[in-house]
């Protein structure tokens, strides 16, 4: 997998050496800070990458991606952080052999730094499969701050918007995302929202209802059913198969 020999694995490398786990768990907000500097968007990869990866893998396994081969897809990485839940999608369609026509990634984040890395990680999962055609957006914004005007999107093309642990941060309105969504992407959308399973998961419950009040929604998917995977453990400094908790909804609808 590229995205944990290429992006994972090297950030495990340059911090896995770090003694007062305790005190990196702070500075990171446990995963919900806005990262400000290199080495703790390093930090982040290190001790969460690994779960992102595995819990957004099984998630795109629940998608039928086998649907969007050839076809114009966009992606929307929501709260982007560095990139990841876009890097690991790339790195899921490669490896299943799943060809569609990325024509533009959007990423949504608030630190400048953060975004940037993000850019260049998802660059460098594009070269030799998607490059030439896919086209890669920064909105240097917090999702509050967003309006239509900074989501360009074609109605034509399958829309794929990934949520990975933002759905659930309590810091911004489901009520106002799901305004813009509406008045910002016509036609064919997936949603993917993947949570840890400690936190408010009843946002991403409310998130979907907010859509299924007013349309049809389309091969849902809802989990909570943990999966244990090989993650780096930082207690012993290893790789260990660990128990990586989760909640996860995903659906499709037709905005019109």
């Amino acid at each position: 997998m590229r995205f944990i020999d290429d992006i994972y694995k090297p950030c495990v490398e340059k911090c896995k050496n770090i003694q007062n786990i305790p005190s990196v768990l702070n500075i990171l907000d446990n995963g919900k800070a806005v990262l400000d500097d290199d080495r703790k968007c390093d930090l982040y990869i290190a001790f969460y990458g690994g779960h992102h990866f595995h819990k957004l893998y099984a998630a795109f396994a629940s998608t039928n991606f086998p649907y969007t081969e050839s076809k114009d897809i966009e992606i929307i990485d929501w709260g982007c952080g560095q990139g990841l839940a876009t890097c690991v999608l790339i790195d899921y369609l490669i490896e299943n052999s799943i060809n569609p026509n990325i024509i533009s990634v959007t990423l949504i984040e608030p630190s400048c730094l953060t975004l940037n890395r993000g850019y260049n990680f998802t660059r460098q999962m594009l070269q030799s499969t998607f490059s030439s055609t896919c086209t890669i957006r920064k909105v240097n914004k917090y999702i509050d701050d967003l309006t239509a005007n900074d989501l360009a999107s074609d109605m034509e093309t399958i829309k794929v918007h990934l949520f990975s642990n933002i759905i659930d941060v309590e810091a911004f309105s489901l009520n106002k995302l799901h305004r813009l969504m509406l008045a910002s992407f016509q036609g064919y959308n997936r949603l993917i929202c993947t949570s840890p399973d400690n936190g408010p998961t009843y946002r991403l419950d409310d998130f979907y209802n907010l859509f299924s009040q007013s349309y049809q929604l389309f091969y849902s998917v809802s989990s909570e059913r943990p999966i244990y995977q090989k993650v780096f453990y930082f207690k012993s400094k290893q790789y260990e198969t660990r128990r990586i908790g989760r909640y996860e909804r995903q659906f499709t609808v037709n905005l019109t």
